[in-house]
């Protein structure tokens, strides 16, 4: 069963959605369990409601020497990663499309939105998980933050993320098979510059074209 102190879930839940929904009552474990399934489940709808949003964000990864950059317009239907100085672009499709490219591009580095709501989603359907929420604030941006622990049936059985209250992810430490991802942000702002977009598309040597 999903347990934890329930004076400290209430102190760490300092967004108002998380709020509302974890209720933050007093109750039993049965009822703890209740709210902290809640507060997984907005944090997996916040992550997947969020495709369409607009935005640019830089990540430092560990044990990698070079920052990543991600870069997101689903209207514009425009994308790009960045490793470093190595940019990959993408542009056209639909948002489908987009989000297998990001996975492509992104593999190994960071999981993507998608990947992460699924993790939040299992966990909260998960008996045998446990959840500590908290809050932080990176690259300038206020994140509700999770750190899930022993989930039997999930894809992934031990994890931390935060998620900004537009559903990006502002950092995760998980380990999927091989894969150990440790990501931060470090820089952020919504939408995507279109001057930048162009320089960037002007160095590219590999796109979804």
């Amino acid at each position: 069963m999903i347990v934890q102190n329930p004076l400290r879930r209430c102190a760490a839940l300092g967004a108002a959605s998380l709020l509302a929904l974890a209720g933050c009552s007093f109750g039993g474990d049965e009822e703890a369990a209740s709210e902290d399934q809640a507060g997984l489940t907005e944090l997996s709808e916040r992550l997947a409601g969020a495709e369409g949003h607009a935005y640019t964000a830089e990540y430092l990864v560990e044990g990698s020497d070079d920052e990543l950059l991600v870069a997101v317009d689903p209207e514009a239907g425009t994308a790009a990663v960045v490793v470093g100085d190595r940019p990959s672009l993408w542009s056209g499709g639909d948002e489908a499309e987009l989000g297998a490219w990001l996975a492509e591009e992104l593999d190994g580095l960071l999981p993507t939105d998608t990947d992460v709501a699924a993790w939040l989603a299992a966990a909260a359907a998960d008996a045998a998980a446990s959840a500590e929420f908290s809050d932080t604030t990176l690259a300038g941006e206020l994140a509700n933050c999770v750190d899930v622990q022993g989930a039997a049936d999930a894809p992934v059985g031990a994890f931390e993320v935060c998620v900004t209250t537009v559903g990006v992810i502002a950092s995760v430490t998980a380990k999927v098979g091989d894969t150990a991802y440790t990501a931060k942000l470090v820089n952020y702002h919504d939408g995507v510059d279109a001057a930048w977009l162009d320089d960037v598309t002007g160095q590219a040597g590999t796109s979804n074209q």
